[in-house]
Order: C-alpha cells, then sequence, then structure tokens
C-alpha cells in the first residue's frame, strides 16, 4: 500500500507567523548575498534574543553573542544623552561588524570578512530595513 501524501495542517495565524519567518530568513540570507564578502546577519531584539538568523558557509562564534553586545552600546549612547543609534560599525583586522538599528526594539547585525564591501553592507542594511520590520 503506497503512503498517502499528508498536508501539515495548522491554524491559519500559525501559517501566517511561519510565512513571516521564511520570509524573514530569505531577507537575511537576501542581506549576505548581495554584500561582497559577508558571512552572515541575525536580526536581534533589544531584549538580547535572536529573532532570526542566516549564516552563510565558514564556521563562525556566535553570532548572537557578539550581537548582544551591540545592546551594551546602545545603553551607553543613552546614557551620554547621544539620542537615538541608527548605526554601529567595528571594524577589525579579519572582519567587520555592521549594526543597523530598524525600530526602538529591533536591529539586525551583518558580519563580514576583511574584504568585504563595507559601503555596500551599509546600504543593502539601511535598503532592507522596511522589509525586516515587515516581517516581525
Amino acid at each position: 500500500m503506497p503512503l498517502a501524501r499528508t498536508a501539515l495542517l495548522c491554524h491559519p495565524a500559525t501559517a501566517t507567523a511561519l510565512a513571516g519567518f521564511q520570509t524573514m530568513l530569505d531577507t537575511l540570507k537576501s542581506i549576505v548575498d548581495k554584500i561582497p564578502g559577508a558571512k552572515a546577519a541575525v536580526l536581534m531584539g533589544l531584549d538580547g534574543y535572536a529573532v532570526e538568523k542566516y549564516v552563510g558557509n565558514g564556521d563562525l562564534g556566535d553570532i548572537e553573542q557578539v550581537a548582544t553586545e551591540f545592546i551594551e552600546m546602545v545603553k551607553v549612547a543613552r546614557a551620554l544623552d547621544l539620542g537615538s543609534v541608527s548605526d554601529i560599525t567595528i571594524k577589525a583586522e579579519r572582519g567587520t561588524l555592521l549594526a543597523r538599528f530598524l525600530s526602538e526594539g529591533y536591529f539586525a547585525v551583518v558580519l563580514m570578512s576583511d574584504t568585504g564591501n563595507f559601503g555596500k553592507g551599509r546600504w543593502v542594511l539601511r535598503t532592507a530595513a522596511d522589509e525586516l520590520l515587515a516581517s516581525l
């Protein structure tokens, strides 16, 4: 007797939420694909939890843990009364981290190799911001 095909049945709200996560993952993958030298992208909440992440080829450290450190920088900016943070960049010997703050509660981080295109990375993050927010 052949196996019957079965469909995954779930509540419509659950299906919509799952579709949103897929869209978010696709957006993060697209960000990595569009930036020469990009290795990974993560969407984080200011609560310290990753909403979604995409890691391309290669072995990386814990990008989520690294991304949570940007929250401390936001706290420093607030303590110094600098206003809202829009971007944070860390350029190091073997790579670059780009963070773009999307709203009061969320930000995206891209990890790039040392040969990555910094300017294109900032532009891609800025232009993808609305799409990431819409998928939340």
